[in-house]
């Protein structure tokens, strides 16, 4: 048994640990310089241009370019009319702006479990959980798995709901079925996509909905555009009929974004190809659950995850982790994203019912009729999910074979060394008081 390089042994890695980055070529480079020269930086026909390719692209009528994939989810629940009073059912298993824009808009956040294979909302679950309050749905397609949208949207005309596809991680995954070569983000009513560093596509910043609804698509334009009617044109300024943001993107990112769209399946494929090369290498490691596709649709990888099995290996995610960063493929100061540390509905906010200005609005509030709390066990799928699944690694385009096989190989090594102590007896203990405390 080969030793592990935090026992003393050598470590799989020596030229440091392999972390997620954006692929920009001189194209992005020359349209930012371009733009530079007409010193028109703020929103313009630069963005307008990268909405119309976006459009295209997806097979939509309508996209908007903004700030962030956070201010997406804002603006389709503004547009949706989500107010106080109102329900939103949402994922346990996903970053957090996927339900505080709920609170954002003084509604109430209702988690539903997910699948423990596929980590996607449960729709019998989301059923179990709509009230006469409830007015929409926000499906979660985490690393790039397509939602069992046929299910969600069933039950959303059964239930007069909105459906906010959150395909921040999924940008170029296909359903198939009913809504067979459509894109993730295109079936319900609005879809909302991220551009941050590390995902698929990358303008450092930003992010986009799109839409096939004229008047979703008027009120989302008015709410990313200080509450401006786009109808009216420039004079739509003096006709505020809105509280009014601004998540106007800005030229410089929409240059980028417009050469990101033009490779998106160029992207995608190094993607799946990098995807496809761990699951060749990691194939048959005990403890080892490989991802998966879905029945439902074409799957694309943000990120690979992998499930760790803790009887198997004798050890938790985060010893695993403290081992892995040890042989060089894993970089430790990423280790309190090693998984989503908290299911969701455990997070402060929800278990303090923490609302804007020191009250508990709107979980306490005199426009909401009903009665939420959020406990341990309310989503015992997803928080099981995030002490075992294990987000390993980007699989960005930029990777080399040699990069793969060092995941692999480190990954490997450390999985048979745990199972190995086990047999023996030998008590597996890496991760320090400190560091736990970090998770």
């Amino acid at each position: 048994m080969e030793k592990l390089a935090i026992d003393g042994g050598t470590p799989v890695r020596t030229k440091g640990p392999i972390v997620e980055t954006d692929y920009y070529t001189d194209d992005e480079l020359n349209e930012v310089i371009e733009v530079m020269k007409t010193a028109r930086v703020r929103r313009g026909s630069v963005t307008v241009e990268y909405e119309k390719l976006i459009a295209e692209k997806l097979g939509v009528k309508h996209a908007i370019a903004v700030t962030s994939g956070t201010t997406t989810l804002h603006i389709a629940l503004a547009a949706f009319g989500i107010g106080p009073g109102d329900e939103v059912i949402v994922s346990p298993y996903t970053f957090v702006a996927s339900n505080t824009c709920v609170l954002e808009q003084n509604a109430i956040p209702i988690f539903a479990d997910i699948d423990p294979v596929t980590l996607l909302l449960d729709p019998a679950d989301i059923e179990r959980k709509i009230t006469p309050r409830t007015k929409a749905i926000i499906p979660v397609s985490i690393t790039g798995t397509p939602d069992n949208i046929e299910a969600i949207m069933d039950i959303a005309e059964k239930h007069n709901l909105y459906v906010l596809e959150d395909a921040a991680q999924s940008l170029g995954a296909k359903y198939t079925g009913r809504y067979e070569g459509k894109y993730v983000g295109t079936v319900g009513h609005v879809g909302s996509f991220s551009t941050v560093t590390g995902k698929i596509l990358s303008t450092g910043e930003g992010g986009f909905v799109v839409t096939n609804d004229d008047e979703l698509y008027e009120k989302m334009w008015g709410f990313m555009d200080f509450g401006r009617k786009k109808s009216l044109g420039a004079a739509s300024k003096y006709h505020w009929e809105l509280p009014i943001t601004n998540y106007r993107i800005t030229e410089l990112q929409s240059a980028i974004g417009i050469h990101q769209i033009k490779r998106m399946d160029f992207l995608n494929e190094k993607r799946l190809e990098n995807a496809a090369y761990l699951d060749e290498k990691l194939k048959g490691i005990p403890g080892i659950t490989l991802p998966t596709g879905v029945p439902y649709g074409d799957r694309v990888y943000f990120y690979y995850v992998v499930r760790l099995d803790p009887e198997v290996l004798g050890a938790d995610m985060i010893d695993f982790s403290v081992a892995l960063a040890s042989e060089g493929t894993y970089n430790i100061n990423y280790l309190s994203t090693t998984r989503m540390m908290i299911a969701q509905h455990l997070q402060p906010v929800f278990l303090n019912k923490a609302g804007y200005g020191g009250t508990k609005c709107p979980f306490e509030c005199p426009l909401y009729e009903g009665k939420v709390e959020y406990y341990e066990g309310q989503c015992p799928v997803a928080e099981k999910a995030v002490q075992e699944v294990f987000w390993l690694a980007s699989v960005h385009p930029l990777l080399e074979k040699e990069d793969l096989d060092d995941i692999a190989n480190a990954v490997r090594k450390v999985a048979l060394a745990f199972i190995d102590k086990k047999e023996k007896g030998i008590p597996i203990n890496y991760a320090s008081e400190e560091i736990r405390a970090i998770v």
